[in-house]
């Protein structure tokens, strides 16, 4: 079985509720997911384009609602706040969710608003998405500029309510500025080695070593761009090379599935690094093609166990130690 540590389905269940439809995750998603053999996932609310510009705390209560029709009303997802919860989930046959924040624009400078994710269920997030915002900088936004002082408060209030902390989506002055502020583990939900792709969404040979010390997990992220600066090689087999790359430089106890799927999306609410090809690997178009990915793992000499690893227990582990 594989936990996927970052999937978009909150933006489609949003999109799709505002328009009537409810149960979305069991009509669109369910049998998809099934195939792909993954048992649970990071949903996040993100701030889709355009919303994210102009009005992001009115889309965020949008997404909210949305999320809380959607749990009310599905019987094949439970959303789980801890490890025990996982568990309970598997020997009931259900999906686990955790929900997830992709970035925090739509708190503005009101860190209150983390309690109100909290209490929606929310036991992750990261403090930006692709923008720079009242807390952090992300990967688009100014190199000289990191965490703000609001945004270590930000982080600081994370680590007392136990969520999971997501540095995918930082730019790198962010990045060491928060992991200088935490002892660990923190997760790197859906990001590549930026070794194998130059890209500013993936992690250099200096902030993997600094994810080991902290006991983190990679998610290696099958968006394609992040797989090969060649168009032309933006395929599983190259996606699989990730893998190979983290693990040898820092253990495959570090590295997990985060594969950002989200070609069920409309396109202008697509990630700001799409091009106008496809956004997806080839061999890896979408969830139920993840048995590929763990055949491969096991091809390229990866070992049952550290298999196991990669597709959740890795994930887990962190789970487990920072939500109980």
């Amino acid at each position: 079985m594989v936990f996927d540590a970052h999937s978009d389905i909150w933006t489609d269940v949003t999109i799709r509720s505002l328009k009537g439809e409810s149960d979305i995750f069991s009509k669109y998603h369910l049998e998809r997911l099934k195939k792909g053999e993954i048992e649970g996932s990071i949903f996040v609310i993100w701030i889709d384009p355009p919303h994210a510009a102009t009005r992001p705390y009115e889309r965020f209560l949008e997404i909210t609602e949305a999320v809380k029709k959607e749990i009310a009303v599905s019987k094949d997802f439970v959303v789980v706040k801890n490890y025990e919860d996982i568990q309970k989930a598997i020997t009931q046959n259900k999906f686990y969710v955790i929900i997830g924040a992709e970035g925090l624009s739509s708190i503005g400078e009101n860190l209150d608003l983390i309690d109100t994710y909290y209490d929606l269920g929310a036991r992750h997030a990261m403090l930006t998405w692709n923008e720079q915002n009242a807390l952090a900088t992300g990967a688009k936004g100014d190199v000289t500029r990191g965490l703000t002082e609001l945004g270590k408060k930000a982080i600081k209030k994370m680590i007392d309510k136990k969520m999971i902390i997501d540095v995918s989506h930082l730019n790198e002055k962010s990045f060491w500025d928060l992991t200088e502020m935490v002892e660990g583990p923190v997760i790197a939900s859906h990001s590549n080695a930026k070794a194998l792709c130059n890209v500013a969404r993936n992690l250099s040979d200096e902030q993997l070593l600094k994810m080991r010390d902290l006991d983190a997990v990679i998610g290696v992220n099958a968006f394609n761009e992040f797989v090969h600066n060649d168009t032309t090689q933006q395929n599983i087999d190259n996606f699989v090379k990730h893998a190979v790359y983290i693990a040898d430089k820092i253990g495959a106890e570090h590295v997990g599935c985060g594969f950002d799927f989200f070609e069920f999306l409309p396109s202008q609410t697509s990630n700001s690094f799409v091009s106008q090809q496809a956004s997806y690997t080839k061999g890896l178009e979408n969830s139920s093609k993840v048995p590929d990915f763990v055949k491969k793992l096991k091809e390229v000499g990866f070992t049952e166990k550290e298999v196991e690893g990669i597709c959740y227990k890795n994930f887990h582990r962190v789970i487990k130690k920072v939500l109980g």
